[in-house]
């Protein structure tokens, strides 16, 4: 069985989810939906969740509990996203679940992207895009990943003991799977080598107000499958004046 999965700790993101399940439906996925909530999440949000996924599982918070990194990003509330290591657990996601796609709620759907799941078949236990920010990341929006005991088990044990270098999930998952940049094992990993997959940036396009490649927008923007809304401003907080113009509710 393969799904799609996303998460949400408080109510704060339910617009984003809701859009995103609209937005999977819309372009005709053949999988099922899976969102991931903590007990933070309203009742009323759950009823309206409910009718747009086709399962909701409560879970436990995830704090990574590293306000310093976080204050560097200026995003102390992504310490929570922690939370997010639980859709590799087989306990949460269903013990059937052998693939699972991971989209978080600022994602917004353009196309069909049940490709996804095939970027494993040649092996590889994770897919990511690159992060705009710094390209020898991956961004953790959006992956690829195979739900088991053994390497959700392996990734609370990073939790505990490495951490995470930004505070939040992404950067405990990419020193996790340290070698995705070069898909091959080297000596400075900070954990055991675990084959990955590099996904198009078409899979998680991140715009950014500081640089952007135009001329390749311009030839790939008709293959963009999924935007993703990264920052603290999110579509569902903006409004559009008469003029046009898009400023902060």
């Amino acid at each position: 069985m393969r799904c799609f999965a996303t998460l949400l700790t408080t109510d704060s993101y339910l617009p984003g989810a809701l859009t995103l399940a609209r937005s999977l439906r819309a372009t005709e996925t053949s999988h099922s939906l899976l969102v991931v909530v903590t007990d933070r999440v309203s009742p009323e949000a759950r009823d309206a969740l409910s009718r747009a996924f086709d399962r909701i599982v409560e879970v436990p918070v995830v704090d990574i509990g590293d306000a310093g990194n976080l204050a560097l990003l200026g995003r102390l509330e992504l310490g929570e996203t922690g939370t997010k290591l639980h859709v590799w657990n087989p306990d949460v996601v269903g013990a059937d679940v052998e693939r699972l796609v991971f989209l978080d709620a600022d994602t917004l759907v353009l196309q069909n992207v049940d490709s996804l799941f095939g970027f494993l078949d040649g092996g590889a236990e994770f897919a990511a895009a690159p992060d705009v920010g710094w390209p020898d990341c991956f961004n953790s929006g959006v992956f690829v990943c195979r739900p088991g005991a053994e390497i959700f088990a392996a990734l609370m044990e990073h939790l505990l003991t490495v951490g995470s270098f930004d505070g939040g999930d992404q950067g405990l998952l990419n020193s996790f799977f340290s070698t995705w940049s070069t898909g091959a094992p080297c000596p400075t990993a900070t954990s055991p080598f675990r084959p990955t997959a590099r996904l198009p940036f078409t899979f998680n396009v991140t715009p950014s107000a500081f640089y952007s490649y135009l001329p390749a927008f311009a030839r790939f923007h008709t293959d963009i499958s999924i935007v993703h809304f990264i920052g603290s401003l999110k579509p569902w907080n903006m409004e559009r004046g008469w003029d046009g113009g898009v400023a902060k509710r």
